[in-house]
């Protein structure tokens, strides 16, 4: 390599460290503004703890003062004032520990109030956000950030800021009172205090990254936790007992490599931050023993005092102040993993409230791709309101996110696809999914009572509208033998109910919000033929009920008018139901 391409390569590495710089800079001033914007509605609890805080600091340095007095008092002839001194002192430390009782209670109460109005915000979007978007999150990772970032936001907007303001004050004020009894004094701890600053953040960026990875290594291990609690029963079945405490044992392990490689940072920068003051304090003391030495140079044991107290004061606020760097980066990058989840863009509603009778669907052109793989390639498909549609394919072949896109949670690369209703075109978005009533794949039952999971489809049900949808989805039976009828408790997952008694109820809360459109995912694939017969019957009679049924039984494709197959390719072929059969049968 020769000199000039040497020059070269130095100049864009610097030009590269100079970009990273200003991005990792607009990256920090970003999540600064987002923490001032979550603080609003709670500024002036911040205001009312930095009073308190405030307060306490000139209490505190009264007293310290007080001091001198009472020193100089009673080391001289005159000691008329050595009383009034001392009650001051008194005085001042019963009102500083009182002010730190209240400020402890107020910073507790503030600091779960503005964290759980933060939770709330981010829990909204959490619900609100693009689906597309939130699925790209494992669940426990954004458990992880709903709780301890959320904690961590919370510590810097009540704690941090008004802790760092009182401690620059505070360093402001030493210094004056320095200032005037001393200059050189007042030297010492101004060019002392910058050097510390600049010492406690040499390694800032290293220290940023380490709490980003232990952040994430926190997400996965939740991850890991809620999975594994969440299938015991595989674990159990298939003996997983010692493969999952070997991977738990694997996770800790790497967690605590990044714990301690973050504390050991940590501590080094306050190490750093506090070499530099201790030095300081070396050299004050060492100035002020001088200068107590010189007969003319007017210092007194209480000026000794004086300063010894101040440094001993000036070291609390260095502790703060160095705790303060690495608690400050922390919700920096807290901040950061917060920002993703509110940067996750909001499904767009437009206020549509109308329910018409009548709804049907078409497909006009529709692709969707994901991951450059076709899942849907140019699909035509018209559903006359009432009709019922069969909808099978090979596993994976694109069902899933045919029903997907019925639900606005995906939007079509390209194409239209829109409701009918009662004539008028209304495009796949969020807002139709007014029109629609579902029953997904798998146990969908939440924690709590039949009733509770009842109410989600329709909060103003009466008992015997619950009833009358559980007798249609053949569910009613088996709830009424059930002492407790419609409160039966129903843990995680309809704990104690078997997988064909939590499909009827799910059946059963979709049919009790009577929607226009009907999407069954699989939904009756734990029960018996008979009782599925039953059940399909019921929906066949239904007018007006346009129903999408993802199967892999032909059994249920006799309920259909078509059968819309889907094949490898993401193509479309809509078939007659009776032709499709027996073609099936054929085969």
């Amino acid at each position: 390599m020769s000199f000039c391409d040497i020059i070269i390569w130095k100049r864009g590495e610097s030009m590269a460290g100079k970009h990273n710089f200003m991005r990792e800079l607009k990256e920090l001033k970003g999540n600064l503004v987002w923490v001032f914007k979550q603080s609003k509605g709670f500024r002036g609890y911040t205001f009312g703890f930095l009073g308190i805080n405030l307060l306490t600091m000139v209490v505190t340095l009264s007293s310290t003062v007080a001091g001198k007095f009472v020193v100089d008092t009673a080391t001289s002839a005159d000691s008329q004032n050595f009383t009034l001194y001392i009650a001051v002192m008194l005085l001042t430390t019963l009102i500083t520990i009182l002010m730190g009782f209240f400020a402890t209670l107020f910073s507790s109460y503030v600091g779960e109030k503005f964290a759980f109005s933060v939770r709330a915000r981010m829990f909204d979007r959490v619900q609100r956000g693009r689906w597309f978007n939130i699925s790209k999150f494992h669940s426990a990772n954004i458990l992880s950030r709903l709780t301890g970032d959320v904690n961590t936001i919370a510590s810097a907007i009540i704690s941090i800021v008004p802790s760092a303001i009182v401690s620059f004050l505070e360093l402001v004020i030493v210094a004056g009172i320095l200032l005037y009894f001393d200059p050189v004094m007042a030297l010492v701890g101004l060019v002392v205090g910058p050097l510390g600053v600049i010492a406690g953040t040499a390694f800032r960026r290293k220290y940023v990254r380490y709490q980003v990875k232990l952040r994430d290594s926190e997400s996965e291990y939740y991850s890991f936790f809620q999975e594994t609690l969440a299938n015991i029963q595989i674990t159990k079945s298939f003996q997983q007992e010692d493969e999952n405490n070997d991977r738990f044992e694997d996770i800790r392990k790497e967690r605590l490599s990044l714990v301690m490689k973050s504390a050991r940072l940590g501590a080094l920068m306050s190490i750093m931050m506090k070499l530099v003051y201790n030095i300081g304090y070396v050299v004050a003391f060492s100035w002020c023993a001088y200068r107590l030495s010189q007969p003319d140079s007017g210092y007194t044991y209480g000026t000794m005092t004086l300063f010894l107290s101040l440094v001993s004061v000036l070291q609390g606020t260095i502790k703060s102040l160095g705790a303060i760097i690495p608690r400050s980066l922390s919700a920096v990058v807290a901040a950061k993993r917060l920002r993703e989840i509110t940067d996750i863009p909001a499904d767009e509603y437009k206020g549509c409230t109308d329910i018409p009778e009548n709804v049907g669907l078409r497909f006009e052109g529709v692709s969707f791709t994901y991951d450059d793989q076709k899942i849907l390639d140019n699909i035509n498909l018209t559903v006359a309101s009432g009709q019922r549609i069969g909808i099978v394919g090979a596993s994976g072949a694109g069902k899933t996110t045919l029903i997907r896109m019925l639900l606005s949670l995906i939007s079509p690369d390209c194409g239209k696809a829109e409701f009918v209703t009662d004539g008028k075109k209304e495009e796949i978005s969020p807002d139709s999914r007014r029109f629609i009533s579902y029953v997904p794949q798998g146990n969908t039952l939440i924690s709590g009572t039949v009733k509770s999971n009842l109410l989600t489809a329709d909060k103003n049900a009466t008992e015997e509208d619950m009833m009358k949808a559980l007798d249609f989805a053949e569910a009613g039976e088996f709830v009424r033998a059930n002492p407790r009828g419609l409160d039966m408790t129903l843990s995680e997952k309809a704990g104690g109910m078997s997988e064909g008694q939590a499909q009827r109820i799910a059946i059963a809360r979709a049919i009790l919000r009577d929607r226009p459109v009907l999407i069954l995912d699989e939904a009756t694939s734990a029960l018996d033929e008979a009782c599925e017969g039953r059940i399909l019957q019921r929906l066949s009679e239904l007018k007006g009920k346009t129903c999408f049924i993802i199967t892999h039984r032909k059994s249920m494709l006799r309920y259909c008018d078509s059968v819309a197959e889907i094949d490898a390719e993401g193509k479309l072929k809509l078939k007659n139901s009776d032709n499709y059969i027996n073609h099936e049968k054929m085969l």
